[in-house]
């Protein structure tokens, strides 16, 4: 998708997919999902789940601190609880009234910006055919056409509160899981033709200390892209044709050292950072513990 001023974006709805897919590959359960495969909106999804551990009727609070224990994507990112009893009904739900929630919406502790292409880009149109015989000797076919980036490195911006995590139960090992599924997931996810060779390359993750009552904001102002090669950035194809500075970024985080507790990051060996960037990395005394995630297992 294109804003106005020319910037590419793809929506934080699509990572936090990401995420619920990774995470239910790793044997959690999901609210906003499929059963088995098919399609279903809320009530049904809930409905499923609750007869499932043989509890079919629940309203209010306690209706809420179930879901919340039972699918880590609404500690996260939380969801409208609206329900309607004609629909519940349809998916043979037993239970005598409409479902109630207090509250009936709940704000997950993890909001995430959408994601933007951190460079100008190439927009490329493809075009083809395609047949599809609904009986041999059949040739009639269609035209295609795709529009699609030369190449992209999008980057996303999210913060999760410690005060909403108390509302919404979302735990320190929940987190943790969560900056795994945004690696894994992206790569994950790359099983068809418009996802195709996708790959994390940066994950920068800050705690600050408790109490702080402080935050950065968007941590995407702080880091910044440029040529490695002399290549435009629209002419652009790997990471090979450009550099990360995380210069700004390491500038905030000694100024303000006092309010972090610890820094996480992973970074793919594709990418190629500033030396100061990669010698503050594996500093061992920066006022706050800095900590490599390895997501992948092969160190640095």
């Amino acid at each position: 998708r294109i804003l106005p001023d020319g910037t590419y974006y793809v929506t934080d709805v699509r990572l936090k997919r990401y995420v619920r897919d990774y995470l239910k590959s790793q044997g959690n359960d999901i609210l906003v999902d499929s059963i088995e495969g098919k399609t279903t909106n809320l009530t049904g999804r809930v409905g499923a789940y609750l007869q499932r551990v043989e509890k079919p009727e629940a309203n209010g609070e306690e209706l809420v601190r179930i879901l919340l224990d039972a699918f880590v994507d609404a500690r996260l990112f939380g969801s409208a609880l609206a329900f309607k009893a004609e629909e519940a009904k349809d998916e043979g739900v037993k239970r005598k009234n409409k479902w109630e929630t207090q509250p009936k919406t709940l704000t997950g502790a993890t909001q995430i910006n959408q994601g933007e292409v951190l460079h100008k880009a190439q927009e490329v149109d493809i075009r083809g055919t395609s047949i599809f015989s609904s009986q041999e000797g059949n040739r009639q076919g269609t035209f295609t056409e795709n529009f699609v980036l030369r190449y992209g490195l999008v980057g996303f911006n999210g913060v999760s509160n410690e005060h909403s995590a108390k509302v919404s139960l979302m735990t320190d090992e929940d987190y943790d899981s969560l900056l795994q599924a945004l690696w894994k997931g992206v790569r994950s996810a790359g099983n068809t033709r418009t996802k195709m060779g996708q790959s994390p390359r940066l994950l920068f993750s800050i705690t600050y200390k408790p109490g702080a009552e402080f935050q950065f904001g968007t941590l995407l102002d702080y880091v910044s892209v440029e040529s490695a090669n002399g290549k435009p950035p629209e002419e652009w194809s790997s990471p090979d044709d450009y550099k990360v500075s995380l210069k700004k970024l390491r500038e905030r985080l000694e100024r303000y050292s006092h309010h972090i507790e610890r820094v996480e990051f992973c970074v793919s060996p594709d990418i190629t950072l500033d030396a100061e960037d990669d010698a503050f990395l594996t500093r061992e005394s920066v006022g706050f513990e800095v900590r490599d995630l390895d997501c992948d297992g092969a160190g640095r």
